[in-house]
Formats: structure tokens, C-alpha cells, sequence
């Protein structure tokens, strides 16, 4: 088995990657550098939070390079880059004494944040069921202040334009309340409670501040939208 093994470099200030190779200058060996590189970077990242996902690609070592046979020594791989980037390149280094070699190999690297996306394509009008979102993985360059990764803010509004399969929600997306929709009314204060159905005489997107009518007085009352079809009045 091979054994990776990580000492601190003074070089850039990031890690050294050590591994003995094990395998002949062959396709097989070509696949190992390839991951000796993919591994080497992920090394790199410390956040392995379960909102966030590193995915690296390695460019194509060729298999018909002659890499002198097995190596006896030790390869050691290391960051060219000054910082990770989108577009990186490590160098990994066989330094043995005979036939020792050096390859730069060019990475990729894509940050995935978790999000929220429409399971299947909705259409303008429809009321967002928990069948319609689905947890995934997007690339942080296109999630936005905009995008709603709430299912709470989801479930119950309706999409004010289509949305196809795949995509992320954004706030201009969906109305969690439209006008003429039931509401229900949640009016507090330190030593009172609230709740009643009222008309929405206003469209309302999360925090919006609209007018509703109270059901059973028809007095209109002003409050914020907290959520799909919900109200609440501060007194």
C-alpha cells in the first residue's frame, strides 16, 4: 500500500506531498502520477465543511512518456502556483539518482457550495411542493446574495416565472405570497397572541411589508411576510 506522507515546506508555506512509487513507467503509472497530483491538492484544503465540496481535474499525463522504470526514491510534489487558483500547476519530482525526472502536471480546481435546485421544470403559477427541490452541489461562481437556499422560504410559494429543471431559486423567482391569497395573520406582543386568516390585498416576497385584510373584522392591517401564505403583525 502506498503511504502518503506530508511535511511542512518552507516553500510557499504549503505542504510536501512524499510518496514512494511503486509502479512502472506504463499507464498504470501514468494514473498514479495523475492522482498523486489530484491528491496533493485536496491536501490543501483544511475546510471540509458539509455545505462545501473541492473537485479537481488533472490534465492527461501520457502513458507513453518513459519514466525510467520504477523509482527508487521518493516523489515529492509541490504547488508552482504563489496561491490555489482555478487553473494550478504542481510539480512532482522523482529524485532518485538514476534517471530521476520532473513533471508539471496543470489542475483544476472548482469550490461546490450546497444548494437548493428545482427538481424537475416548473411552471409560472405553480405552487412549490418539496417534490419540486432537491439538495445538490453548484459551483460557487454562480450562487448569488439572490439565490434562496432555504427550503422554509420554498415549500408552499408560487413561481412567478418558469424555472427549469436544475436551476437555483432566486428571490425574484417566487412570490411567497400573492395578492388575493388566504393568508394567516400572527399578531404578537410580550403578553399576547394572534392568529387569524386574512386576504392579501398584496403580492409579498420574504420581508416584505404589505396590507392584508382581517377575515372575520375586515379591518387591514399592515405586516411582514415570513414565510409562504404567513404574516405577522407587531404591535
Amino acid at each position: 500500500m502506498l503511504q502518503i506522507i506530508k511535511k511542512l515546506s518552507g516553500y510557499l508555506g504549503g505542504l510536501l506531498l512524499v510518496i514512494p512509487l511503486t509502479v512502472n513507467a506504463s499507464q498504470a503509472e501514468a494514473d498514479f502520477l495523475s492522482n498523486v497530483a489530484k491528491q496533493y491538492m485536496l491536501a490543501q484544503f483544511s475546510d471540509h465543511s458539509p455545505d462545501k465540496k473541492y473537485v479537481v481535474k488533472v490534465s492527461k499525463i501520457d502513458p507513453n512518456r518513459n519514466f525510467g522504470g520504477k523509482c527508487t526514491g521518493y516523489l515529492t510534489a509541490e504547488l508552482q502556483n504563489a496561491e490555489i487558483k482555478k487553473n494550478n500547476v504542481v510539480k512532482i519530482t522523482c529524485s532518485r539518482k538514476e534517471k530521476p525526472y520532473v513533471i508539471t502536471v496543470p489542475v483544476t480546481v472548482s469550490v461546490l457550495r450546497a444548494s437548493i435546485v428545482a427538481a424537475s421544470n416548473i411552471q409560472r403559477g405553480n405552487v412549490i411542493t418539496s417534490s419540486m427541490v432537491e439538495d445538490t452541489y453548484v459551483n460557487e461562481n454562480t450562487t448569488t446574495a439572490s439565490v434562496i437556499n432555504d427550503k422554509n422560504q420554498l415549500i408552499g410559494s408560487k413561481a412567478k416565472k418558469d424555472i427549469r429543471a436544475g436551476e437555483q431559486f432566486k428571490i425574484s423567482d417566487i412570490t411567497l405570497i400573492a395578492k388575493g391569497d388566504i393568508v394567516t395573520i400572527e399578531a404578537s406582543s410580550k403578553n399576547l397572541y394572534i392568529k387569524t386568516q386574512g386576504i392579501a390585498l398584496e403580492e409579498g416576497k420574504l420581508n416584505d411589508t404589505i396590507q392584508v385584510r382581517n377575515s372575520k373584522t375586515g379591518k387591514i392591517v399592515t405586516g411582514i411576510v415570513e414565510g409562504p401564505g404567513i404574516v405577522r403583525v407587531i404591535f
